[in-house]
C-alpha cells in the first residue's frame, strides 16, 4: 500500500506530476486568455452581444463531440498500442482518426452553416431576434471545424503522454487567440467582429499543431490504405463516448437555451461572464486529471488490487485539488467578477456564478471515474450516466428557470451533478472495485469535496466576499484554498484508509520532486 504511485502506474520515466504541471501550465495560459479578453469584449461590444455570440457558440458545442470523441478514442487506443511498442498500428491509428474527423468535420460544418440561425432564431425570444445570422454562422463553424482537428492532434500528444507539445500549443493558442480576438474586436465591434476573432485563434491553434506535429501526421496516408480495423477499433471506444459527450454537451449548454427562451439576451450575456468564469476553473481540475486516462490505459493489463490503490490515492488528490481550486470562488463570487468585468456583470450574475461552482465541486467527483471506466475501455457506464446527468439537467433547469426566473441558472445542473456522483460511487463499488469498502470509497471520493464545499458555504455564511482590489482577492483566495486543504488532510488523517492514502501521496509526490 505505501508504493508510489509512480510505481504503479507501471511506467518508468514518466512523471504524472511533472505531467499535470505541463497540463495546467496548459490551462494557465487558456485562463490567461479569458481573463484578459472578456472584459474588453463586453466594454467595446455589449452584454447582448456577447450573450447572442455565446449562444451561437452554444448550438456549435453539441458538434464538440467529433473531435473530443475522437480525440479521446485515440488517446486509448494510441496509448495501449504505444504501451505494446506497436509503433506501426499507433500510426494506422491516427491516421484513421484524421480521416475520421475530416469527413465527420466536413458534414457538421455544413449542417451549422445552414441549421445554426434557424436553431437560434427558434430559441430565441421574438423581439430579439435576428434574420442575419448567415454570416455568423458561417464564422463560428470554420472555426469549429478547424477546432475538431486541433483536438484529434491534442490527442496524439496525450497518447505519447508529450504533455510538454500540449502546454507549449497551448502557450501560442493562447497569446494567439488574444491577439486575434482583442484585435479583431476592437476594429469590428460587432457580433461578426468577436466571432471572427475567435475563429482566427483557432485558425492559428491549428496551424501551431500542424508545425509541431510535422514529423508526427502521415498526410499521404491519410486517405490511403485499408484503415478499417483501425477505424472500427476508434469507432467501437467512440459509440459510447460519442453518446456520453452528445449527452453532456446539451447539459452543459441547457442554461444558455433555456435563458434564450425565458430571459432577455442581456441575462444570457451575464450568465456567459459567469459561466466562463466557472468554466476556466473547471477546466483547471479537468487538466490535472487529464493525465489519468492515458495511464489508467496503460494500466489496464494490472491486478484489480493495483488498480484500486491507485484509484484511491488518485481519486483523493483530485478531489482535494478540485475543492481547493474552486470553492474560494463560491464566497468571492461577486468580488471576482466585480474586479473583472464590472458591477453590471456581478449584479445577479454572482449568485449565478455561485451555483454554477457549486455544481462544479460536486461534478469533479465523478471525473476519476470516468478516467478510470475509459481507461480500461468500459465506456457503456460513463454513457448511460452521461445520459442521465443531461435528462436531469434539462428537466430540472427548464422548470425551475421558467419557475424562479434567470436566477435559477445553474441549479440544475447542480442537482443533476449530485446524481451523477451518486451513481458513479455505485458502480465503482458494484462493478470495478467490488472489494473495495464503501468506508474506504468515501473517504477517497467524496471527504475532500464534502470539506471545500462546508468551507466555502461556511465563508460566505460569514461573510467573506469584499475585496477592494485585486491583491487582497487573491490573498483571500490563497487563504480559503490552503484552509480547503488543511481541513481536507486533517479530517483524511482521521480514518485508518485516509492514513494510508496520505502516506502513498506523500511517497509519490516525493519520488516525484526529485526526478
Amino acid at each position: 500500500m505505501n508504493e508510489p504511485i509512480e510505481q504503479a502506474s507501471g511506467k518508468a520515466g514518466t512523471s504524472l506530476l511533472e505531467n499535470s504541471r505541463w497540463n495546467l501550465l496548459a490551462f494557465a495560459c487558456g485562463l490567461m486568455a479569458n481573463f484578459i479578453t472578456i472584459p474588453f469584449v463586453v466594454r467595446w461590444t455589449s452584454l447582448e452581444i456577447f450573450g447572442q455570440a455565446g449562444l451561437v457558440l452554444a448550438v456549435c458545442a453539441p458538434l464538440m463531440l467529433i473531435g473530443t470523441v475522437l480525440g479521446q478514442a485515440l488517446v486509448r487506443e494510441m496509448s495501449s498500442r504505444l504501451g505494446a511498442g506497436e509503433q506501426d498500428v499507433a500510426d494506422r491509428t491516427l491516421d484513421a482518426a484524421l480521416r475520421l474527423c475530416l469527413m465527420a468535420s466536413a458534414l457538421g460544418w455544413v449542417l451549422l452553416v445552414v441549421c445554426g440561425p434557424w436553431i437560434t432564431n427558434l430559441l430565441t425570444q421574438k423581439e430579439a431576434r435576428s434574420q442575419t445570422l448567415q454570416l455568423a454562422f458561417l464564422i463560428a463553424a470554420t472555426g469549429w471545424f478547424t477546432q475538431q482537428i486541433a483536438l484529434v492532434f491534442q490527442g496524439t500528444c496525450a497518447a505519447r503522454q508529450d504533455f510538454r507539445s500540449i502546454a507549449k500549443v497551448a502557450a501560442f493558442s493562447a497569446l494567439a487567440g488574444i491577439a486575434a480576438t482583442l484585435g479583431i474586436t476592437w476594429t469590428l465591434p460587432t457580433l461578426e467582429g468577436y466571432l471572427c476573432g475567435v475563429a482566427v485563434g483557432f485558425c492559428l491553434s491549428l496551424g501551431c499543431w500542424l508545425f509541431t506535429l510535422r514529423h508526427v501526421v502521415r498526410w499521404r496516408n491519410v486517405f490511403r490504405g485499408d484503415r478499417k480495423l483501425e477505424q472500427a477499433a476508434l469507432l467501437h471506444f467512440g459509440k459510447w463516448q460519442g453518446l456520453a459527450q452528445l449527452a453532456g454537451a446539451f447539459g452543459n449548454q441547457i442554461d444558455r437555451y433555456a435563458l434564450a427562451v425565458f430571459a432577455p439576451v442581456a441575462i444570457v450575456g451575464q450568465y456567459n461572464v459567469a459561466n466562463r468564469l466557472q468554466e476556466a476553473a473547471y477546466i483547471g481540475v479537468v487538466k490535472a486529471g487529464e493525465v489519468l486516462f492515458p495511464r489508467f490505459g496503460s494500466l489496464s493489463t494490472n491486478s484489480v488490487q493495483e488498480r484500486c490503490r491507485f484509484f484511491q490515492a488518485a481519486s483523493w488528490v483530485m478531489g482535494t485539488f478540485s475543492a481547493a481550486l474552486l470553492a474560494p470562488l463560491v464566497p468571492l463570487a461577486g468580488a471576482v467578477l466585480t474586479l473583472w468585468v464590472g458591477a453590471a456583470a456581478a449584479n445577479g450574475g454572482a449568485q449565478l456564478l455561485s451555483t454554477l461552482v457549486l455544481g462544479g465541486i460536486v461534478g469533479a467527483g465523478s471525473n476519476v471515474f470516468v478516467y478510470y471506466a475509459m481507461g480500461i475501455g468500459r465506456n457503456a457506464p460513463v454513457a448511460f450516466i452521461s445520459v442521465m446527468y443531461s435528462v436531469i439537467t434539462v428537466v430540472f433547469t427548464v422548470l425551475l428557470i421558467k419557475t424562479f426566473g434567470p436566477l435559477a441558472a445553474g441549479m440544475g445542473l447542480l442537482v443533476a451533478s449530485v446524481m451523477r456522483v451518486a451513481v458513479a460511487l455505485v458502480i465503482t463499488q458494484r462493478k470495478f472495485f467490488p472489494q473495495l469498502p464503501w468506508g474506504e470509497l468515501v473517504v477517497s471520493s467524496v471527504l475532500p469535496l464534502a470539506v471545500g464545499i462546508s468551507i466555502a458555504l461556511a465563508a460566505q455564511a460569514i461573510g467573506v466576499r469584499n475585496a477592494q482590489s485585486w491583491a487582497h482577492l487573491i490573498a483571500l483566495y490563497a487563504a480559503l484554498g490552503t484552509a480547503v486543504v488543511v481541513a481536507t488532510v486533517a479530517m483524511t488523517a482521521l480514518a485508518g484508509s485516509g492514513r494510508k492514502i496520505l502516506l502513498q501521496t506523500y511517497v509519490s509526490l516525493r519520488s516525484s520532486l526529485r526526478r
